[in-house]
């Protein structure tokens, strides 16, 4: 009897998939004037025994976030931005092959690897104007050829507190990697292993085992006048091909037309008067 019960539970151990979080990694970068920002995601985990190893193996094809989440049961599995706050795009899911394996132990590591742009949700697609609460940072054009990005937490989806503060564990890992040109104004919780005094020009910051209680991140990215520039000529380019594009447009094609000409006549009349 001893030796059935002892037997059903090996059996019952191979044939449930079992895994554990090793890593997360969630890496914001390439933060543009329109509010969207590039978001690179690596979840590593360990497998235990051979069946979630034919699971892993069943889905390395498989580009589907819900397959993995699904089949693993790890809490990890997911976007770590808030989808109901971001819009996500040009997603690209890549399962990794199987590494470390080790036939005695009976694990193998596995890896996903997520790469897609997080963009604010628009009210106007043509002025890009952000709907308010939306996108990973907000942004203000308080003075000329300045911007300034502030973070919006509730974009992110980590483990929180009861009041809403973000929980990284410390296997999760979050970096943000602020523009060449930012000088940033403000941070909260200062990051991990670091103190920097203010206000600095910062590659890299990165945060784990640590509550992001009251989390704050405030930069400013300053246009170059050639810039400034360029997009005051875009701008009145964009608003000619409005009105020419609208019902209005031929007439005031023909307006245009009869100016010019009404010019032209008088200039040559003028003329001919002269001589």
């Amino acid at each position: 009897m001893r030796k059935a019960l002892v037997l059903l539970l090996v059996l019952a151990a191979s044939i449930n998939a079992d895994f554990l979080i090793e890593r997360v990694d969630v890496t914001v970068s390439d933060v543009r004037t329109d509010g969207s920002a590039k978001v690179h995601e690596s979840i590593k985990f360990i497998m235990y025994g051979n069946y979630s190893s034919s699971i892993y193996d069943s889905g390395i094809s498989n580009n589907e976030l819900s397959f993995w989440s699904t089949n693993t049961g790890l809490k990890d599995v997911k976007f770590h931005v808030n989808p109901s706050t971001v819009d996500i795009r040009d997603l690209r899911l890549r399962p990794q092959p199987r590494t470390k394996c080790n036939p005695i132990q009976g694990i193998c590591h596995g890896e996903l690897i997520l790469d897609y742009r997080a963009y604010p949700t628009y009210t106007d697609n043509q002025t890009l104007e952000m709907e308010s609460g939306t996108g990973l940072f907000t942004i203000e054009k308080y003075k000329p050829r300045t911007r300034r990005y502030t973070i919006n937490p509730a974009a992110l989806s980590f483990t929180t507190t009861l009041e809403g503060n973000i929980i990284l564990d410390d296997n999760v890992y979050l970096t943000i990697n602020p523009p060449d040109e930012a000088v940033v104004l403000d941070i909260n919780p200062q990051p991990t292993d670091s103190n920097i005094p203010l206000p600095a020009s910062i590659d890299t910051l990165t945060w784990t085992d640590i509550v992001l209680v009251k989390f704050s991140l405030i930069f400013d990215v300053e246009d170059s006048i050639d810039k400034e520039v360029s997009d005051f000529f875009g701008s009145i380019f964009l608003g000619t091909s409005r009105v020419l594009g609208s019902p209005q447009g031929p007439a005031v094609i023909a307006l245009v037309i009869i100016l010019i000409g009404t010019f032209l006549y008088i200039t040559m009349a003028k003329r001919r008067g002269e001589e």
